[in-house]
């Protein structure tokens, strides 16, 4: 497999594609700029596999008139749910990014699709940012750290939305420090404590 690295940036729907000096974008712990969110940073910045785009526009009617219609910031090449891990920790361009949760919040999405985007697994993933700095397209994401190998964004999705009858899973997932809040908050009330 090649090295992971940005494709494609999406700055208020218009796509950064090339990977040229001239043209790069601040992350900030709130997110791309111009695509800042609210007040979570578990959720600053949402990746998508770009392999996934041909598997939607053969399933979909119409398809996707352009990529970015899933609200999220970069898609990636090399990067799926089964090869990253939460807590896992990459240096792209002057930043460090960190996988905090998989995407399951359905703001950008119709109900069919969000079900859709569930039931597949294919659902992308919120990075946080651990340091602020400029990233551009066309940049390889250098894998700094992986503390919980085991949770991969596919196994957390299993747990979440599939294996949801399974507390002792749920309660090895909350343990996971490196997890999202909103997602420790859901799985917590599942097995009965708060975290």
């Amino acid at each position: 497999m090649e090295e992971p690295y940005v494709h494609k940036i999406f700055i208020r729907d218009k796509h950064r594609y090339a990977p040229h000096p001239e043209i790069k974008t601040f992350v900030g712990k709130t997110g791309l700029d111009g695509n800042k969110v609210a007040d979570n940073p578990d959720k600053a910045i949402f990746c998508y596999p770009i392999q996934h785009y041909t598997y939607w526009n053969d399933i979909l009617d119409p398809p996707f008139s352009e990529f970015g219609e899933l609200g999220e910031d970069m898609a990636v090449l090399e990067m799926g749910e089964q090869s990253v891990c939460i807590g896992d920790s990459y240096a792209v361009g002057d930043t460090v990014l960190q996988v905090s949760q998989p995407k399951s919040d359905t703001r950008f999405l119709n109900k069919e699709m969000a079900i859709k985007m569930l039931k597949t697994g294919k659902t992308g993933w919120y990075f946080r940012v651990l340091k602020e700095g400029n990233m551009q397209a066309g940049s390889d994401l250098t894998l700094l750290e992986r503390p919980y190998p085991n949770w991969t964004i596919a196994a957390c999705n299993e747990v979440m939305h599939l294996q949801k009858g399974d507390l002792r899973l749920a309660a090895d997932l909350v343990a996971c420090q490196a997890l999202g809040n909103s997602w420790k908050n859901i799985l917590s009330k599942r097995v009965g404590h708060i975290v």
